[in-house]
């Protein structure tokens, strides 16, 4: 997560991005549920701010090239991480 922190500010200032980083984690007896961790994430940042944009990120992935711009286009979804050293970028 430090890293992860550390990283994406560098990252987002100089994209001279304003942004939030909201960490969403399990309540440890739960069975894991990602999508309803994702909908508490967006719920919990609108208390905050009127955001119009919104990125998911997993905190083990960091983006690896800065032409990667993390805003959001209103007529289409982007997919942010389509390949990932990982797997081999397959």
């Amino acid at each position: 997560l430090n890293i992860f922190l550390y990283y994406m500010h560098l990252f987002l200032s100089k994209q001279n991005i304003y942004y939030g980083i909201y960490l969403i984690e399990p309540i440890e007896n739960l069975k894991f549920n990602r999508a309803m961790l994702l909908n508490i994430g967006f719920v919990e940042s609108l208390k905050e701010d009127n955001w119009d944009c919104f990125v998911f990120h997993d905190v083990d992935l960091l983006p690896e090239n800065p032409n990667n711009i993390y805003t959001c286009d209103t007529n289409t979804p982007k997919q942010m991480a389509i390949a990932t050293s990982k797997f081999n970028y397959a």
